[in-house]
């Protein structure tokens, strides 16, 4: 296996509603030789091939004008994230998992999932891969909307594939109009790694909150709802790569300890940082990556 080294790209660099850097910061592991990718004179992301695929990671994805309206913003992303695949050979259909920063998500998160469906309208995104991801309200350093990143495969053999993953206890995003997969596994002849999108505490086969202002059952029927995925495809808590832990308040920090304690997970097991959740009800939200046979990134 090549030598691999921290992703040096800004990909999880959150900040608060006041600016301040960094709250966490969860690199991914890319192969040494790996190119950079630039986008207006700034490092956007990451592309590299193995004997399987060819791999694109984008992170910090701007808005060319950050100025404009907030939905401009969002649809103007997605076409910068478009535009970069492009240049190495790739479409959105490739596009396995994304991740949104939202300045002061609560606002408009309406508005910039009319923009996302238009966009995977347009590109058919919805009759090819419907990516995993996670939509969270984090400011940024330029002053955008929102920001935004993204990972793409494109297949060099056959036995290589992206699956979209279906959540045991809890209905599809798009039964609520937010088009995105619960998650999304990629898999070789040598391994797997599945991503779980941004999760958050929902009522079985509905798109309600469950557990309204309670911190510590929202912790519990989520956690349960990311290992009932995770179970799913034969993963376990071990399998866990990578795992980011969105808090609405920082109290809410002691409880999410304190259940990560009583179920045997280690003290690093998740970056912890304190932003908004695209629901005012919603307190807690974690996403994680799980792999079986080697980690892909």
């Amino acid at each position: 296996m090549a030598a691999c080294v921290p992703a040096d790209v800004p990909c999880f660099r959150l900040v608060n509603s006041e600016g301040a850097l960094p709250l966490a910061a969860m690199p991914f592991s890319l192969p040494a030789d790996a190119r950079r990718l630039h986008r207006r004179g700034r490092v956007v992301g990451r592309a590299w091939e193995t004997d399987d695929a060819a791999f694109c990671l984008l992170a910090g994805v701007q808005p060319p004008d950050v100025s404009a309206p907030r939905g401009v913003q969002a649809s103007a992303v997605f076409h910068e994230m478009e535009a970069l695949l492009a240049e190495e050979g790739m479409s959105f259909a490739q596009v396995v998992r994304t991740w949104i920063y939202i300045d002061r998500v609560c606002e408009w998160y309406g508005e910039f999932n009319a923009a996302r469906t238009a966009f995977f309208n347009a590109r058919r995104v919805f009759e090819t891969f419907l990516p995993a991801s996670t939509g969270i309200g984090c400011a940024n350093a330029a002053g955008a909307a929102l920001v935004s990143g993204a990972i793409a495969m494109k297949p060099k053999i056959q036995g290589v594939r992206a699956e979209i993953v279906e959540s045991p206890l809890q209905a599809p995003a798009m039964d609520y109009r937010s088009s995105f997969s619960r998650a999304a596994e990629i898999v070789t002849p040598a391994c797997r790694q599945l991503f779980v999108s941004g999760t958050a505490s929902i009522r079985p086969n509905s798109h309600e909150v469950a557990y309204v202002g309670d911190i510590v059952r929202q912790i519990d029927c989520t956690m349960n709802a990311v290992h009932a995925i995770l179970a799913s495809r034969g993963y376990d808590w071990p399998d866990a790569t990578r795992a980011i832990v969105y808090l609405k308040e920082p109290a809410f920090l002691g409880p999410w300890r304190e259940w990560r304690a009583a179920h045997g997970l280690a003290e690093d097991f998740a970056a912890e940082t304190v932003c908004d959740v695209c629901r005012d009800e919603w307190l807690f939200e974690i996403e994680l990556d799980a792999a079986k046979g080697g980690r892909i990134i």
